[in-house]
């Protein structure tokens, strides 16, 4: 009926003002962040990124290039990201509070789409509502919001959002968005399973499979220029196989865990694997994964929308699985992508149960039906009011990166987050035995975070130490190796190899290095041209101290 069909329906203009109310509760709840610092991250994808200085023709080209340096240099070829963050850079500068207002404006107005999606899909309004809010008030997408960079995984987020909602009416629209969103970050690509299940389940007609095929293709064309710029990735790969598939389903337990209570929900994440068999992580996860794999095979088979949302889930744990392992396997910004299908599916499957329990026992249902609404709702607002609660805690960690190192450390100190912490408090006490030691702990771990350890001014107090010097050459010449086992010869990682010949003191070899990178072009010329200038210099010194 048509009185039916509005209940499945949120107006244009109800969507904007939920979208601002969210917004105004996500400022409230996230201020203690609004003025956070630059973090991590934060450096080489916008303060430093060499092609986000000017945004000019050339800047521009090298952006949207899929095999070039832009994306060698982020890992991922994302140029919706970077031309987002050239734009914010443009008008902020590097005020970070611009920055934080719109992470945050865009958490609201997908908190809105989210809505809007779970109700298009038949969830009545009031309890979309309800999931929508506890997707901006959970405490795991603190991360996802307050960390300026990761406005990528927002934004990809509102584009699959968007193309959802839109895949039936304005198919062409939902094309684009979908592209959107992958040029975005590939998280996108989640959208694409969760289209098919929802056009399985309304029946769609030949014409919306056929748009779906074109999506298809458009994932297939991301992903060649993707997967080349993943050559500049990170790896670690488990020796152990049966480890590894442990560690992969003891990784979804945590994040159910995560999302239904906000267990869990810390900085820079490093759990151990899971390397007993009797591990109680992986076998929750083995079991959460039978009873969750029977439920959406059930709802697939009945043309239930409920599937749509499970298989959202499952597509969006699958690429942070580690199924392709990368260095950095757990994470709440993860969650983001996640937690909606979690949310979608979990309201589907409780709806349906109290239908179930008014037809089995009508009489006595009806008599507990209101009284069970209304403590479902009640108790629905405490959680929120919970989360939101421990969201405004956890903002205030967003601040300072030595902040989320403290927590990091707390929670997982046999990791390398941990490892890098202590030999920062070492240095301060110029404890050089002791920072090289957890340096070296930190880059068993992870190469790439413990390789700006040498521009790191904390480190000031035992720069002098003979053993702090020997780490620097040794990890200096890893970093070496890195770029030559990828081939990675980009002005910036030719520039990088440069700078870590000359740490070495191989003064020949980081000249060639640099006038490689001046022979290539690119943003960074002129400081290359100073590179190679000033390592020449440094070259005849040497010379002339050999002479003598």
């Amino acid at each position: 009926s048509r009185g039916a069909a509005a209940s499945h329906h949120i107006p244009v203009l109800g969507a904007i003002l939920l979208g601002l109310a969210f917004s105004a509760l996500a400022l409230a709840m996230l201020r203690p962040a609004l003025r956070g610092a630059f973090i991590n991250d934060d450096y080489p994808l916008i303060v430093n990124h060499p092609y986000l200085r000017t945004l000019d023709a050339q800047n521009l080209a090298a952006i949207l290039d899929p095999f070039g340096d832009a994306s060698l240099h982020g890992v991922n070829y994302a140029p919706v990201m970077l031309l987002s963050f050239a734009l914010e850079k443009a008008i902020f500068g590097l005020d970070t509070f611009g920055y934080h207002v719109v992470n945050v404006v865009v958490h609201g107005v997908n908190g809105a789409l989210l809505a809007a999606l779970l109700t298009a899909s038949g969830i009545p309004r009031r309890a979309a509502l309800l999931g929508a809010l506890l997707f901006v008030v959970h405490p795991a997408n603190v991360e996802a919001v307050a960390w300026i960079s990761q406005l990528k995984t927002e934004l990809a987020f509102a584009f699959a959002l968007g193309a959802l909602l839109a895949q039936r009416r304005f198919p062409a629209a939902a094309l684009a968005l979908f592209a959107l969103g992958l040029l975005t970050k590939a998280s996108a690509l989640a959208a694409l399973p969760t289209a098919a299940a929802l056009s399985w389940s309304r029946r769609d007609a030949p014409r919306h499979w056929w748009w779906l095929g074109a999506w298809t293709a458009v994932a297939g064309l991301y992903a060649i220029p993707e997967l080349h710029a993943q050559v500049a990735g990170e790896y670690s790969p488990h020796a152990d196989a049966w480890m590894h598939a442990r560690s992969i389903a003891a990784l979804g337990a945590r994040y159910l865990a995560m999302a239904a209570t906000s267990y869990g929900v810390s900085a820079f994440q490093e759990p151990e694997p899971a390397r007993s068999l009797v591990d109680p992580w992986w076998l929750a996860g083995v079991l959460a994964a039978a009873l969750l794999g029977a439920r959406t095979l059930a709802t697939l088979r009945a043309r239930k929308p409920e599937a749509a949302f499970w298989i959202a889930a499952a597509a969006s744990f699958a690429p942070i699985s580690q199924i392709w392992t990368f260095m950095h396997p757990f994470a709440d910004r993860y969650l983001y992508f996640i937690l909606p299908g979690l949310i979608g599916g979990g309201l589907f499957a409780a709806l349906e149960l109290r239908s179930q329990l008014l037809a089995r026992q009508p009489a006595l249902a009806r008599r507990w039906a209101p009284a069970a609404t209304r403590a479902a709702l009640v108790g629905s607002l405490a959680v929120a009011l919970v989360f939101a609660a421990r969201s405004h805690a956890r903002a205030a960690l967003w601040t300072e990166e030595i902040a989320l190192m403290r927590e990091s450390a707390r929670n997982y100190p046999n990791g390398a987050n941990a490892a890098y912490y202590r030999a920062l408090l070492a240095a301060e006490r110029g404890d050089a035995e002791t920072a090289v030691r957890e340096l070296r702990e930190c880059a068993r771990h992870d190469i790439g975070h413990v390789a700006r350890f040498s521009a790191d001014p904390r480190f000031a107090p035992i720069a002098r130490d003979p053993a702090f010097h020997a780490l620097v050459d040794e990890i200096a010449g890893r970093w070496i190796e890195f770029a030559r086992e990828r081939g990675l010869e980009s002005q910036t990682w030719l520039r990088s190899v440069g700078q870590a010949h000359r740490v070495r003191g191989e003064y020949t070899q980081a000249i060639a290095a640099f006038e490689r990178a001046l022979r290539g072009g690119g943003p960074l010329s002129s400081e290359i041209a100073a590179d190679l200038q000033a390592t020449r210099a440094l070259e005849r010194d040497a010379r002339a101290r050999e002479r003598r």
